[in-house]
């Protein structure tokens, strides 16, 4: 991995009207009293023209991997990732995965103009895809009440990507996790609320995005932030032992994984540590939920209420909203109807999605070892 250059001091000069410096938050908040924040991160980094062109070349092989159904010779440590670029960059980037990008399976890439950020979603994750779903099935449940002139237009995603942004976001696009939108009479869509849910991404890089959909998006009515932290951060078990050690271990074949051996560490901890064959795939987890708006007096977005904790601190009761919250829908047109959703839910289906991460990054290793194993039987292979 070639070196990489910090934002400043810029040495390729023809970028620099470009570029923009932003300074970050350098820890974020705990999850709760009884779970302390990971340890801050360093600085986005500028992406070099070296740089650009391996990620050219990991992208475009990513997408001819899905397209192929087959496993992508690169596999990345995070899930999703955020470099500094500036748009020139993030052009070259979009054009590498093409219309492909459109397939929910393959890599994409969103960019944030104001602080000249490339977002990369190189994989969905099941954390993401979990606790999005509670969202799109409790919209379809408040719909039941209302009038089918209205139900005709709303609409509830799981994702898309948006380029409907103006001001100092002018030219930036995002692909949130769920996408709330309303068809106006005139035939006009609109994007009106988002959930943006954080896992491997900090909470600064939350906020930004909070930002982006908010003062952004003059028809943005509501931001729900859900941030899920992994103390501590994921390194694979296996890093420190050999192959044939791993071996000895007796894994079954990686089709065959399923969540059935997932096991918890400690059967009195919810959500802690989940172990395969005795090793540690998913480490202790804590969640909180934050809901965002536009302030009336300055345009910015502002935090509603509190933040809940609901991991794993216990938080039972319903989120405080309701459809109007989602929706320009006054009274009559359902706009008080209470949306359905409960911490539980979420809770629930994030039990699912640690167990399914767990098998996800357990076959993804026992995959690499498979391929090092063919290699060495081939006689061409050289290393």
């Amino acid at each position: 991995m070639p070196s990489r250059r910090n934002i400043t001091p810029l040495e390729d000069v023809q970028r620099a009207p470009l570029l923009k410096q932003i300074v970050l938050p350098t820890t974020s908040p705990p999850i709760s009293s009884n779970y302390p924040s990971t340890p801050p991160e360093s600085p986005l980094e500028m992406m070099t023209p070296s740089d650009l062109t391996k990620y050219e070349a990991r992208l475009k092989e990513s997408v001819l991997a899905n397209k192929e159904r087959r496993e992508p010779k690169f596999i990345p440590l995070r899930n999703v990732e955020r470099v500094q670029m500036p748009a020139c960059y993030f052009r070259k980037l979009e054009k590498a995965i093409g219309d492909d990008g459109l397939d929910l399976h393959s890599p994409s890439i969103s960019f944030n103009s104001r602080s000249c950020t490339g977002i990369i979603q190189w994989m969905p994750s099941p954390v993401h895809e979990t606790l999005a779903s509670p969202f799109i099935k409790s919209a379809a449940g408040a719909e039941q009440d209302l009038r089918s002139e209205i139900v005709r237009q709303i609409d509830v995603v799981g994702t898309q990507k948006v380029g409907a942004f103006a001001g100092a976001y002018d030219g930036s696009n995002k692909e949130p996790d769920v996408l709330f939108k309303y068809k106006g009479q005139d035939h006009k869509v609109l994007y009106t609320a988002v959930v943006e849910i954080g896992f491997t991404e900090t909470y600064e890089e939350l906020i930004d995005d909070v930002k982006l959909w908010i003062e952004g998006n003059r028809n943005m009515r509501t931001v729900i932030l859900i941030k899920v932290e992994e103390n501590p951060r994921y390194s694979s078990p296996t890093s420190k032992l050999q192959d044939d050690e791993v071996q000895d271990l007796g894994f079954p074949d990686p089709r065959d994984l399923d969540t059935s051996i997932v096991t918890q560490k400690d059967p009195n901890d919810s959500f802690g540590p989940l172990q395969i064959n005795n090793l540690v795939w998913v480490g202790k987890m804590g969640v909180f939920l934050e809901i965002w708006k536009r302030d009336t007096v300055n345009g910015e977005a502002k935090q509603q209420g509190t933040r809940t904790y609901f991991v794993p601190d216990k938080a039972t009761t319903e989120l405080d909203l309701k459809l109007s919250d989602f929706y320009p829908l006054d009274a009559t047109d359902g706009g008080n109807t209470r949306f359905p959703l409960t911490y539980d839910l979420l809770t629930l289906h994030l039990e699912t999605a640690r167990e399914e991460l767990a098998v996800e990054r357990c076959r993804a290793v026992l995959r690499k070892l498979a391929k090092r194993d063919d290699n060495v039987n081939d006689r061409d292979y050289t290393p």
